[in-house]
């Protein structure tokens, strides 16, 4: 049976019988884990498993290496939109170099470094689309969808060029219609982030004004 779990690192032995990765799953959910985290990653000997389930019904081992990252939906939703704006910069200042050399090249494939940048803007696009999932409902998301709809335009149309080998228009793209979207993107991503913290000051205070009263 398993006698010890490795929590955001931390050792923790398990004072009850447990034989099955389910349990120990129900185990941490009801006594180790906070109403407002989640349980984000699933370790054991060393394999990766799906958080969702389903989970292997073999009996854990005294030896068993059982891993669990724990987070709270805001630190995610943080965590994602300092990797966007991160990502955000890099790609805008990439962007003119890159349409310059579009602009003038004469060959049939694309060059590596525009191949990068290309992978970077899909990227942006899937995190941009994960922020908008992760953040809170209460926060006003009305610029950062009218961003996410510039920049989904803007990749499509990337896309058309690009199957048509029509390096100046992916050149004309990336310049009129992401360059602006992606620099307004990194002070919009600012700001959805102040209002992620301020929602949850408000909530921690509520928290504690109720224990009070």
């Amino acid at each position: 049976m398993l006698k010890k779990i490795l929590l955001n690192g931390k050792r923790i032995p398990v004072p009850v019988p447990i034989k099955t990765l389910s349990e120990a799953i129900a185990w941490v959910e009801k006594h180790l884990l906070r109403p407002d985290h989640m349980i984000t990653r699933i370790q054991l000997n060393g394999d990766e498993l799906e958080v969702g389930g389903p989970f292997p019904a073999t009996v854990l081992q005294d030896e068993a290496d059982l891993r669990l990252k724990i987070d709270s939906p805001t630190d995610i939703c943080v965590q994602t939109i300092d990797a966007l704006r991160n990502l955000a910069s890099v790609i805008s200042r990439n962007l003119k170099p890159i349409a310059v050399q579009l602009w003038e090249h004469k060959g049939n494939r694309l060059p590596l470094e525009a191949k990068t940048v290309m992978e970077d803007i899909g990227l942006m696009v899937e995190l941009f689309d994960h922020v908008l999932v992760l953040v809170d409902k209460k926060v006003d998301t009305t610029n950062a969808l009218d961003l996410q709809q510039k920049i989904r335009k803007a990749s499509a149309l990337l896309q058309i060029a690009l199957q048509q080998t029509d390096f100046k228009g992916v050149a004309r793209v990336l310049l009129n219609q992401l360059e602006t979207p992606v620099i307004d993107l990194s002070s919009e991503l600012s700001s959805l982030e102040k209002s992620v913290f301020e929602i949850q000051a408000d909530r921690h205070l509520e928290k504690r004004q109720a224990k009070i009263g």
